[in-house]
């Protein structure tokens, strides 16, 4: 009889706890933010199979999209919990389903695509108000909606402390890539959850203003005391997030752009004040009756930070 070698033990799962920045989006879930939607809107019925194999590799590629959530109520901290294989389902939605989502009194009526953005948005899986989660909970989930006889949307929900706009964007053409056949590059995969923001700050940075005052970016601008001042009429019906969307054609960003120059005002200025001169709008307000508003401006802060950090760098 020869040797039998016992079976490897499984790897245990890995944890590591949240930075400031990323609590700071923990914190926020309760209060209706820390989601990141991506929709891709098909003309052709997705094949499943492949759009699950795909997922699977961005999880074994990026570590962080195979964590759970994890909340630990004696010392009320998060904590990332990252298994040493992928597990994600794909939740589907027939004609029949996707249409009751897509019932709706709002006059003009919404884009279906828009509507089930929406609709993804304002589900939250990270928190219950009715008692604590049972499980940790992924940072990833992936739906496919069936809209008409020929149109599709495949949806990802991720939570953004684990997941932020360059990430996402990293993510959505990665999986266009993946699903297309291609491969993740080597220069793109990760092979652990990477470490926090606060302890990537390069070297004698963090004593300066910026660093000092906000060192934790996210939850700096979300909490300052520059937004306690909004005024709040109804504070008890339930909240739902909503979208304006604004895409702009080649010639119409060049002429933005170009009159910006001219008058020597910055770009993010202009769209700031769009941004604010569109929300009041919308309300048709008399035009006397002032209101106050806010506006939050992120930084992808990647290339300065020590070892710097590609786009393809998932997290927060």
């Amino acid at each position: 009889m020869g040797d039998q070698s016992p079976n490897p033990e499984t790897p245990e799962p890995k944890s590591r706890p949240v930075g400031g920045t990323e609590y700071s989006w923990c914190r926020a879930v309760p209060i209706g933010t820390g989601n990141t939607v991506l929709t891709l809107l098909l003309s052709k019925p997705p094949q499943i199979p492949v759009l699950q194999d795909a997922l699977i590799a961005l999880q074994n590629s990026h570590p962080i999209l195979r964590s759970k959530l994890h909340f630990d109520a004696t010392t009320n901290t998060f904590s990332f919990i990252t298994p040493p294989n992928p597990n994600i389902q794909i939740e589907q939605f027939d004609l029949q389903s996707s249409s009751l989502i897509l019932q709706c009194d709002e006059n003009p009526p919404v884009n279906p695509h828009h509507r089930i953005l929406e609709h993804e948005m304002n589900k939250n899986a990270w928190y219950n108000p009715d008692h604590p989660l049972e499980e940790d909970p992924d940072v990833i989930f992936a739906s496919v909606y069936t809209l008409s006889e020929s149109s599709w949307v495949v949806v990802l929900r991720l939570h953004t402390g684990a997941c932020d706009r360059t990430a996402a964007v990293a993510v959505l053409r990665e999986l266009l890539e993946l699903v297309g056949g291609g491969e993740v590059g080597d220069d793109r995969k990760e092979t652990a959850v990477g470490l926090a923001i606060e302890d990537l700050i390069p070297s004698g940075k963090a004593n300066k203003p910026f660093w000092a005052r906000g060192l934790d970016m996210l939850g700096y601008s979300l909490n300052s005391f520059r937004l306690s001042n909004l005024n709040f009429v109804d504070i008890d019906s339930p909240r739902q997030s909503e979208v304006v969307r604004l895409q702009m054609n080649i010639e119409e960003t060049e002429r933005l752009v170009s009159g910006c120059k001219s008058r020597s005002i910055k770009l993010c200025g202009a769209i700031a004040a769009a941004g604010l001169i569109a929300a009041h709008s919308s309300k048709e307000l008399p035009y006397d009756q002032r209101e106050k508003y806010a506006v939050v401006t992120l930084n992808d802060c990647r290339p300065i930070l020590d070892p710097v950090r590609s786009s393809h760098h998932l997290g927060n």
